[in-house]
């Protein structure tokens, strides 16, 4: 927060503030943009506050040019993007030469290198949109003895941009971004400079497009960034007025708002605070503010007003001039060939009440021209304002900075108390500066923020305020029912508050505890006492609570406090022993006095309840798993059994001694009864069984001293199964206590199995042998569980045949051979190419080689490889030639025509 904008803040509630303390705030402009040099040979000096005409300058420049001091406000260099002067007014070695352009708008910004203390970027840009472009020099003030030297000059960076550059600081990082606009296109250029150098630049679409008209003039214009670097101005001889959003932290721009009523935009500028904008335009010389609170950006593009025309005295002039913040908070305006500047006075007001004055500031003779030195717009954001919590003696006052959202983090903070008697705590590194000052006064309390080669610095001074006097006296006994008063009476008090929440001076009370009283002086400062009030100690007994007993029952009652001694009782009937046995209903009250006299009294309230009844019944003898229920219910009745059950009945299983607890209201009654279960007999028929059909099966369940009854009447210990049915039988032993148990028996056919007769085979014929049962698996002793076997060999063969593992069968066939037929040979490839050798499919010893008639007579049939029959003759002749078959594999079948035999393979075509 700039200075002049904070006493104007706490003038509007300066009457209520003087009431508490004195209090003065200033915060220090980074000095940085002390020093302006522009025009011809003009410059101004604001290290005193007010500017102040020099007269030194070594420059002369139409337009753009830029200034940068130290952070002590002492001047470093300066230049018009061609020549870099140093603080002697001389060029530095190297600075000539540079290729930006003194008739550029915005022509040169000068950017802190970051983690090089010494080190500057200058970057120069071109008028009209030339082929020089944006380029950067460095300058190292390290050198030519601290005076500076150029040691990288017109690095190239892009080429035909417009006329305009501006500069911001980044949030939270230690970096600057340096935009520029790209000349016929709407594409604006971020570069962010850090510790790693400019990185490449950033680009945006937004807003009118800068119009690449031949002369070069669309590219005339100036931007500026928002001193919080949230927002962006640019005023263009191409677009006339635009804001936008800036995003600090990417370097992105956007939502253009072109604002109405301005054309031919050259000069702009924000108020301090960001919420005002001002703009300048060329022709017709005006000024005019737009209003960034004004709500939507409907609302905003209309809001403009004009201020001024520029230049009303008379000064000859051309254009209308650029616009720069100063380290005072104030605006100046650029007057073409005047020997003024004009001054917005009061840039954070809306209309006329902006204050603004056409010569504003003498330049000792000099002129201005179009432009004003261009600095980083960090330089200008001021939005903190020192804030305090606790003035008063004794407490810790806590300084806090209220900063922006955007404002960077410093590098460093230090704090300074002046409160030498605190030693090393005087001073503090931390971001809130908290203090405990050692004794009442006047203090003043510095802060110093550190950036990159930049620091900020703010001072408060206020009055520690000593605390009023409040006395409660020593802490107090008193006894119960007394009252006792409480007396904070000070001459220099203006409130009282009791814990209790009166605001009288003094209170009394009866009620032990802690009280404490805040009294406030006349200076706002509170300070608090607090007394203990106790009671004297009196008897402590408790005869408890009322009781109800259960008939038959007695209780003595205990009056004998906990603690003390030489008690004396009196209870109701005038006894008057610590003690009192109860035997019937009635109140009973006793009354306890200790030495010191003071008297507790207790009563107690006795009734007597009837017991419950409870009646299990007689003793008994049953059969195991014969039912029974012990136990009734019984209204308000809660139960405990022998088992744990806290049921109103159980239903035992077992035998053995049961008893049962009924409380009502409290009063238990209890009863007990034995119970005696003799033995089931054990009988197990087994599970549900299938036999083969014709199988039996026998069932026995004899048991000692028992009796037993079948399903069909018999009272045998054994039954025999012979047909299928369901089976029970009851067995009653000695106890008269009977088991029973069934089965069910079914039974199977068993399946047929026939091989046949035992028979010769001839050799390579196939005999199948088996047949396909239902619901049966097989197995054949070759192992196989296929239904039917294919027999080629001669030996003995055996298939069993199973129904669900109960009814199994076998039989037994036994094969020879013999040799039918001559020995054939087939072979399995031939090649129908017609050159007369292995054309046909020829087996050997199919025909009779002597006069070539059958041995046999066989039938062949070929498939193709999906199983489609594709060649068959009843008598093979060995004709088969493959004609109008594909090359490939086939598959035959050679049938004898007498024995039946049938030969397999398969015979590939190839040609």
């Amino acid at each position: 927060m700039h200075f002049f904008t904070f006493l104007r803040r706490v003038a509007s509630g300066l009457a209520a503030f003087c009431l508490l303390c004195c209090l003065l705030q200033t915060a220090s402009a980074q000095r940085q943009s002390n020093n302006w040099y522009f025009g011809n040979a003009a410059g101004l000096d604001f290290s005193s506050g007010t500017p102040s005409p020099l007269l030194n300058s070594a420059m002369n420049t139409t337009e753009g040019c830029a200034t940068f001091s130290d952070q002590q406000g002492n001047l470093l260099f300066y230049t018009d993007g061609l020549t870099v002067w140093n603080r002697n007014h001389q060029p530095m070695p190297n600075g000539t030469g540079l290729l930006g352009n003194s008739s550029t708008a915005q022509a040169a910004v000068v950017i802190p290198a970051p983690g090089k203390p010494q080190q500057y970027f200058v970057f120069t840009n071109d008028n009209n949109a030339r082929p020089n472009g944006l380029r950067y020099s460095i300058v190292d003030m390290s050198l030519a003895g601290g005076l500076g030297d150029v040691t990288s000059k017109n690095i190239y960076l892009t080429a035909q941009v417009s006329e305009m550059l501006t500069a911001i600081r980044h949030p939270t990082e230690q970096a600057y971004w340096v935009l520029a606009h790209r000349f016929g296109s709407d594409v604006f250029l971020a570069y962010k400079i850090d510790a790693y150098g400019i990185r490449p630049g950033i680009s945006s679409s937004a807003g009118g497009v800068h119009s690449a008209d031949p002369a070069g003039t669309g590219a005339i214009g100036c931007m500026k960034f928002s001193p919080d670097g949230t927002k962006l101005a640019v005023a263009s001889k191409a677009v006339g007025a635009e804001v936008y959003d800036f995003d600090a932290n990417t370097g992105l721009v956007s939502n253009a708002i072109k604002v109405t009523g301005i054309h031919q935009g050259y000069g702009t500028e924000f108020s301090p605070s960001g919420s005002l904008l001002y703009f300048t335009t060329t022709g017709n010389q005006q000024l005019f503010q737009v209003d960034l609170k004004a709500g939507n950006a409907a609302a905003i593009a209309g809001s403009t007003l004009l201020i001024s025309a520029i230049g009303q005295d008379g000064a000859t002039r051309y254009v209308g001039g650029s616009l720069q913040q100063g380290p005072d908070g104030k605006v100046y305006v650029a007057r073409p060939t005047s020997e003024h500047l004009g001054v917005i006075n009061a840039p954070e007001v809306r209309g006329p009440g902006c204050m603004y004055v056409d010569r504003g500031v003498y330049l000792g003779g000099r002129l201005s021209m179009c432009g004003l030195p261009v600095f980083m717009q960090s330089f200008f954001y001021y939005d903190g304002e020192l804030k305090m919590a606790n003035t008063c003696f004794g407490e810790e006052t806590t300084f806090t900075l209220n900063m922006g959202p955007n404002s960077p983090a410093p590098q460093s903070t230090v704090w300074e108390f002046g409160d030498p008697a605190s030693g090393i705590l005087n001073s503090s590194n931390e971001t809130i500066g908290n203090h405990t000052f050692t004794a009442p006064g006047k203090y003043k309390v510095k802060l110093t923020r550190k950036f990159i080669n930049t620091l900020e610095e703010y001072t408060i001074e206020f009055v520690v305020q000593p605390l009023p006097n409040v006395n409660l006296g020593p802490d107090r006994q008193i006894c119960p029912g007394t009252l006792t008063l409480l007396d904070a009476t000070t001459s220099d008090a203006t409130a009282y508050l009791w814990s209790n929440g009166a605001t009288t001076p003094t209170i009394t009370t009866s009620t032990p505890g802690t009280y404490s009283v805040q009294v406030t002086s006349s200076t706002g400062c509170t300070q608090t006492d607090e007394v203990i009030v106790s009671l004297l100690p009196v008897p402590a007994f408790d005869l408890g609570a009322n009781l109800s007993l259960c008939e038959g029952e007695t209780t003595v009652l205990n009056a004998t406090p906990a603690s003390g001694n030489s008690f004396t009782y009196l209870w109701q009937d005038g006894s008057t022993g610590p003690t009192y046995t109860v035997t019937k209903p009635g109140r009973y009250e006793v009354k306890v006095t200790n030495a010191e006299g003071c008297s507790t009294s207790d009563a107690i309230t006795i009734a007597y309840k009837p017991l419950p009844l409870v009646n299990l019944g007689p003793d008994r003898v049953l059969c195991a798993q014969d039912p029974l229920t012990l136990g009734t219910a019984q209204a308000g009745a809660s139960y405990k059994w022998s088992t744990g059950a806290t049921t109103a009945t159980i239903s035992p299983a077992v035998s053995g001694t049961y008893w049962q607890e009924v409380t009502i209201n409290g009063c238990t009654s209890r009863d007990e009864v034995n119970v005696l279960f003799n033995p089931l007999p054990v009988v197990n028929l087994g599970p549900d069984v299938t036999l083969c059909l014709g199988k039996t099966k026998l069932m026995s369940v004899e048991r000692p001293n028992a009796t037993y009854r079948w399903q069909d009447g018999s009272t045998l210990p054994t039954f025999t199964v012979t047909e299928q049915g369901t089976y029970w039988v009851d067995v009653t032993n000695e106890f008269n206590c009977t088991t029973r148990d069934e089965i069910k028996v079914y039974y199977l056919t068993p399946p047929t199995i026939e091989l046949g007769n035992d028979t010769t085979l001839c050799y390579g014929d196939v005999l199948t042998i088996g047949k396909e049962l239902p619901d049966v698996t097989y197995l054949w002793s070759d192992g196989s569980t296929n239904a039917t076997l294919d027999v080629t060999k001669p030996g003995t063969y055996r298939v069993t045949v199973s129904l669900q593992d109960i009814c199994i069968e076998s039989d037994i066939l036994t094969i020879k051979t013999k040799d039918c037929v001559g020995g054939l040979f087939i072979p399995n490839i031939f090649t129908p190419n017609g050159d007369g050798i292995n054309d046909n499919f020829f087996i050997m010893g199919l025909l009779d080689p002597k006069n070539n008639t059958d041995v046999a007579r066989w039938e062949l049939s070929v498939y193709d490889r999906w199983g489609k029959r594709v060649y068959y003759t009843k008598d093979y002749r060995n004709e088969w030639e493959g004609k109008g078959f594909s090359d490939g594999v086939y598959y035959y079948h050679l049938a004898h025509s007498q024995d039946g035999r049938l030969l397999k393979g398969w015979v590939e075509i190839v040609r």
